[in-house]
């Protein structure tokens, strides 16, 4: 029910893959959570649950999983069962198979409507849902300590929706609305960003040859090439090309020129490729926000950190941010789990036993504290790749190439790769592991 003004505990600015899936993480946290979105899940603009395809690690699999969502995900998932890297042109290349890192899989490929489809209805009954609306503005609001030591006690956010605009109070603003986050801006939040040069070309393809599980990484001169197994035996395509190359590849091509091309830089190791879906543009810019963490605010996922999508580690990265979050803030594997509806009071302020602060500075410190090391690592990762593989110079050609092929026959430091690969390095939250 809409009310002119609400207090929460927690404000969600975004309600997407993210930011819907903290709200459904703090379900049964105690506290009151309200999200604001500002496009409605089936229109044409929302990244979220659109038909793009999404590759889950499994510790993603894992927190959906104890999210209770995995049963309704899984069937619109593909496996990954191999992974086939390679330096076009050159001969190295690293194969990975679950079966001999005994791993069911060594992650998923999801659809972002089927993602969407689980989110969506469990974030509807864990949250105060403002849909369409978007914020306006936000003010602090201090406690009623003397003059010179009043501490900020709550975010005042006022949001506009249809029906006009609402005030609402929070002890603690998430900032989960993307990349070019002006809710983020607003508090003062500076990014360091990184043009790659880069486009990533988005599409749904369909091959001669069955996918069979494998998913191929495949460097060009151009950048890295993805071809990820889909469900219905569709393939779902990223190539990398340079801005205007891709812009031009993607919107004035063909669909016989466009695979033509596309089929010279990846080869034939799916045999003929004989579709190709609705193509999408991305210009690859590496967006960090210089905190994670300010008073009564947390900065989650592109707000957060926007990364090249070679080895798929974007998403991957925001759920371990949103497990950490939920389990500060009272959330985990236990509570998160437990089926049936939830009684949720109306607001903060009715509760006779509130809480403890979600927003209280020394928790928000430790949670930014604690997601710094997966952040740089999955980081350095994921650029090191980018950078690593764009360079021609001979010398470091060989090198790469010598690495790769050190990786196929080496299964230690293959083991290593696939450790950061699955995000499984480093401490991982409990949300993220087996239940």
């Amino acid at each position: 029910m809409m009310v002119d003004e609400a207090t929460f505990d927690i404000l969600i600015a975004g309600g997407g893959l993210v930011g819907a899936s903290l709200a459904v993480a703090l379900r049964d946290s105690g506290l009151t959570v309200a999200v604001v979105e500002p496009v409605p899940p089936k229109a044409d603009q929302q990244p979220s649950f659109d038909d793009r395809q999404t590759a889950l690690a499994p510790t993603s699999r894992r927190f959906f999983q104890n999210l209770g969502l995995w049963d309704a995900i899984e069937p619109g998932v593909a496996p990954i069962r191999y992974i086939h890297v390679s330096d076009r042109g050159h001969g190295g290349f690293t194969r990975l198979n679950a079966d001999e890192e005994g791993l069911p899989a060594l992650g998923h490929v999801a659809p972002n409507r089927v993602l969407g489809a689980a989110l969506r209805p469990a974030m509807a009954a864990a949250a105060t849902l403002f849909c369409p609306a978007h914020i306006v503005d936000s003010q602090p609001v201090y406690d009623g300590a003397a003059a010179g030591e009043a501490r900020l006690a709550a975010r005042k956010v006022r949001i506009e929706t249809e029906d006009g605009e609402r005030t609402l109070t929070t002890r603690l603003l998430v900032v989960a609305d993307g990349m070019r986050s002006a809710t983020r801006d607003a508090l003062g939040i500076e990014t360091d960003e990184r043009d790659y040069g880069q486009s990533a070309i988005i599409a749904n393809l369909r091959t001669e040859r069955s996918h069979a599980g494998v998913a191929f990484e495949r460097f060009t001169p151009d950048g890295p090439l993805a071809l990820l197994p889909a469900s219905d035996n569709a393939v779902s395509l990223v190539w990398t090309l340079p801005h205007d190359e891709a812009r031009e590849v993607a919107e004035s091509w063909s669909d016989a020129a466009f695979l033509a091309r596309l089929q010279d830089a990846f080869g034939w190791r799916l045999g003929r490729l004989e579709g190709v879906g609705q193509r999408h543009v991305y210009p690859l810019v590496a967006v960090t926000a210089e905190q994670f963490a300010v008073e009564r605010a947390v900065i989650l996922g592109n707000a957060a950190h926007a990364l090249h999508p070679v080895a798929g580690q974007g998403l991957n990265l925001a759920l371990r941010d949103v497990a950490a979050l939920a389990e500060a803030l009272g959330g985990g594997p236990d509570s998160a789990a437990r089926p049936g509806p939830v009684a949720r009071p109306g607001s903060a302020a009715e509760r006779a036993d509130p809480a403890p602060d979600p927003g209280e500075p020394s928790l928000l410190e430790a949670y930014a504290r604690s997601r710094r090391s997966d952040y740089r690592r999955t980081f350095t990762f994921t650029d090191g790749l980018v950078r690593l593989f764009s360079n021609e110079f001979l010398p470091l050609v060989a090198a790469r190439n010598i690495g790769l092929t050190a990786l196929d026959l080496l299964p230690p430091a293959r083991r290593l790769l696939l450790k950061q690969a699955t995000g499984a390095a480093g401490d991982v939250p409990a949300l993220c592991r087996e239940p």
